[in-house]
């Protein structure tokens, strides 16, 4: 979720900016993204939750599941402006 916010952010900007959007995105850029979402945006909260939907944990935490409703509500705001 981290990663698509990010990249949609940008593609958002470059709209807005009148760019041209990319269709495919570079490898190289995709690294230095998910490099950025690991060293910025991956909380342990948000690693806890991934494990945990991937079935790794038995845990019934739900003050993690915020995370993702978090995320899209920001999207779902950024996208409106």
């Amino acid at each position: 979720m981290h990663y698509r916010k990010r990249i949609l952010k940008e593609i958002i900007s470059a709209i807005e900016k009148n760019e041209t959007v990319q269709e495919n995105i570079d490898p190289r850029k995709t690294i230095a993204e998910l490099y950025k979402v690991w060293k910025f945006d991956a909380t342990d909260k948000t690693i806890r939750n991934c494990f945990k939907r991937g079935g790794f944990s038995n845990q019934t935490d739900d003050s993690d599941s915020d995370d993702e409703d978090a995320i899209l509500a920001d999207l779902k705001k950024n996208g409106k402006q």
